[in-house]
């Protein structure tokens, strides 16, 4: 059995030469015939005894016994064969896993992401991703955009879609996509879609909406576009969670402002009335974000949100 020191040895060995040369001693390992083996590496028979030759004189002592017609492997080229084409094997495999990291088609992504976009657009978004890099693996985190900046500083976090652009400037928000509002009814809501004109005509009814006494961007939207109508939406239950809301709604309890994504439920008992207002997805990352595998992401994300062939949503 060899020592380590040994083993460290045919390393080090390995590690100075030249790498042609040790394939070229391998391939001739194999054939025992100059001839057959110049012919398969593409070189002259002369050239390749000297690649050969000058190995053995790197090492110090012979590889082959040449005889007039006869070829063989010295007992110090029969451990060489064994070692050397292991360790090269091992060696190309370690170089593709570095071109496969080098290229973002391995690692991990850590994706927080707001509620809405999970129905439809998130799973697009992922099965191009990975068809495109099957060896990344994914863990995925509905989060919202406040706790979201957070975890992104904190590095538990590799980048999200949410509805509010980063206000840390250690964050880089890039909006991915506009999605038009929904007014969500129950379905037997006697607000139908050929009657529908605006939300000034439902300034009596009950409204279930997030909290718009929040500062981030969306709840400011929400606030703008009902004072654009005149009124402040009458709400009984307030909640942050777009499938409670959705529950909600189905049970007759209000009526609610959603993104379009939420068609996409399968909550049922709902109808949708698309709305003349829109919001916006961002996805956000560390401003200083090196990672290929997250600007791969980036890539398909705006990959996909310009080729959806989708028109717009009808109200259902």
């Amino acid at each position: 059995m060899r020592s380590n020191a040994d083993v460290a040895a045919i390393h080090a060995v390995i590690a100075s030469m030249n790498l042609h040369h040790i394939r070229y001693f391998l391939r001739l390992a194999e054939r025992l015939h100059f001839w057959q083996t110049a012919e398969l590496l593409g070189l002259t028979q002369s050239s390749l005894s000297r690649h050969i030759q000058g190995l053995e004189q790197e090492l110090g002592f012979a590889l082959f016994e040449r005889r007039q017609r006869t070829v063989r492997l010295t007992a110090a080229g029969e451990l060489l064969q064994t070692e050397w084409a292991r360790l090269l094997a091992e060696l190309e495999a370690v170089q593709r896993h570095a071109r496969q990291v080098s290229a973002g088609e391995v690692g991990s992504l850590r994706l927080g992401h707001v509620g809405s976009v999970a129905y439809a657009w998130l799973p697009r978004l992922l099965a191009g991703f990975t068809a495109r890099y099957p060896l990344v693996q994914l863990e995925l985190r509905e989060i919202g955009a406040a706790d979201s900046q957070a975890q992104l500083l904190t590095y538990q976090l590799d980048v999200g879609f949410w509805r509010e652009p980063a206000r840390n400037p250690a964050l880089v928000s890039v909006p991915i996509f506009d999605e038009p509002l929904a007014l969500a009814v129950p379905a037997a809501h006697p607000v139908r879609a050929d009657t529908f004109t605006s939300l000034a005509a439902l300034r009596d009814e009950r409204f279930i909406l997030p909290s718009l006494s929040d500062e981030g961007a969306y709840a400011q939207a929400l606030r703008r576009m009902f004072e654009g109508y005149g009124y402040q939406p009458r709400r009984t239950i307030t909640s942050d969670f777009g499938a409670t809301i959705l529950s909600l709604v189905a049970a007759g309890l209000g009526v609610a402002v959603l993104p379009m994504s939420y068609a996409d439920s399968p909550t049922p008992g709902l109808r949708y009335l698309p709305l003349p207002h829109h919001s916006t997805v961002y996805l956000t990352c560390r401003r200083d974000e090196r990672s290929v595998v997250v600007e791969n992401l980036r890539a398909e994300a705006t990959r996909l949100a310009a080729a959806q062939a989708a028109g717009p949503h009808q109200a259902v």
